[in-house]
């Protein structure tokens, strides 16, 4: 196809490959710098979870003299699953790309976006640039996982001289947002303000869940989620994208909240089956009824008095609440009595996880009732909270805190089937504390 004309083209051309939101960056006339990297910011919270990534950590930073630098926290490497675009929607993997956090600058970068690629954008090639003109940078995710890019240029697509104004990942003035499924330009957090209002505003919603084939009654005891995300227009998923406008959506109705289920990859239960777990760690049930259990509220600093384990969080100093990447980054569950750790999750297991939904957030709680008609219905808020901005670091902090705990429901039945069910939660009561804590900003709202 040519080039771009208006952004609803470009929005058209996007929704066919499955992206939902799209980051866009400006690019300096000259390359960012010497080594074919893309500036995307001063360290922006939250900003290398915008992405389905596979991340991993490399040697601390060792700076002293750059202001702002954190001496010896490790550097996050976000290696993408990525393909640059053509303007008929041909996809050329670019296999090396990754956006690297660099805490002793501090600042974010996009990097290894030309290696080894078969077509790669020639506007972006430093001996070439000059003669496009001004460059747009364009990132989504598609319907099945793959980061794309896309270069707009002011030689090929008309779009890059009248852009419109969009808003901001952050205050910090490097990547804005584009909603694909909307005409505007609004902020995706005021959008969703204004759906989450109006759907506390009606009142009792009937159980339902939306398919790729359409909306359909729902009848488990998942409905409260199922709800809220049709009535938001999100198709059920099992995928690692966000729910709606780049935020994970969740409902909650009891006193504890479950934030993910990583798990251990290290200690005896990453390094043994789930039965020898088991029989070594878990307890038979107190009702008598021949199953075998690992249960109970495992906090920072504390023993679990239905485990006997302690738990603790290695590589940090909360005195100072600094990591040290010299030493294993953590947590673990372990006997204190002769220190065998029962389960431990590194660094690298948690931020994956915590990665894959959680760069922004909202929390609101949910009501159940029988209809008149038989079935469960749903009712929302009138207060619910969101945060934006979060990595493993904060993740790790509200651990070591307390705020964060593990509250696993490992099961053996009689008849010897297994149901292995990690759970990291928090405290419903103390949702606003947590998200304070886990998240750069946070607010609550209330209709």
């Amino acid at each position: 196809m040519a080039g771009f004309i208006d952004i609803s083209q470009l929005r058209a051309f996007l929704e066919r490959e499955g992206v939902r939101t799209a980051y866009i960056k400006k690019l300096s006339e000259k390359q960012d710098n010497e080594k074919n990297q893309i500036y995307f910011g001063s360290q922006l919270p939250g900003l290398i979870n915008l992405f389905p990534a596979r991340l991993s950590f490399r040697e601390g930073s060792t700076s002293t003299q750059k202001r702002r630098s954190k001496a010896g926290q490790p550097i996050i490497e976000a290696k993408l699953n990525f393909a640059w675009l053509s303007r008929s929607g041909e996809r050329f993997k670019a296999p090396h790309t990754k956006i690297i956090d660099y805490f002793q600058y501090p600042e974010v970068r996009m990097s290894g976006f030309l290696r080894d690629c078969t077509n790669p954008p020639d506007a972006l090639r430093r001996e070439n640039q000059r003669a496009y003109g001004q460059r747009v940078l364009v990132l989504g995710t598609g319907r099945d996982g793959t980061v794309l890019g896309l270069i707009l240029t002011e030689r090929e697509d008309s779009l890059v001289r009248a852009f419109p104004e969009l808003p901001f990942v952050s205050s910090s003035g490097v990547l804005q947002i584009l909603l694909v499924d909307q005409t505007g330009f609004e902020d995706p957090a005021t959008i969703l303000h204004r759906e989450i209002s109006a759907i506390v505003r009606q009142g009792w919603h009937w159980s339902r869940i939306m398919k790729p084939s359409g909306v359909k009654p729902f009848t488990g005891n998942q409905g409260g989620g199922y709800t809220l995300e049709a009535l938001l227009g999100v198709v059920a998923n099992a995928d690692k994208k966000p729910d709606a406008h780049g935020f994970e959506i969740k409902s909650y109705s009891g006193s504890r909240i479950s934030l993910m289920t990583p798990v251990a990859d290290y200690g005896f239960e990453g390094e043994h089956s789930f039965r020898e777990f088991m029989e070594r760690f878990g307890r038979p049930s107190l009702k008598g009824d021949g199953t075998h259990r690992f249960v109970g509220l495992h906090r920072a600093g504390e023993t679990c008095t239905g485990t006997g384990l302690a738990m603790r969080v290695t590589g940090y100093d909360p005195t100072t609440g600094t990591f040290d990447a010299e030493n294993r980054i953590g947590v673990e569950l372990f006997d204190a009595d002769d220190g065998t750790i029962a389960a431990g999750w590194s660094i690298d297991k948690l931020a994956n996880c915590w990665n894959a939904k959680h760069a922004n957030a909202l929390y609101i709680p949910a009501k159940c009732r029988i209809g008149e008609r038989g079935g469960n219905e749903y009712a929302y808020g009138p207060t619910w909270v969101t945060g934006a901005g979060t990595d493993v670091f904060r993740l790790l902090r509200g651990i070591a805190s307390g705020l964060v705990f593990y509250d696993p429901a490992h099961t053996i039945y009689a008849d010897g089937k297994t149901k292995p069910r990690p759970q990291w939660r928090i405290n419903s009561s103390r949702l606003p504390e947590a998200m304070q804590q886990l998240y750069a900003s946070s607010q609550t709202a209330t209709v």
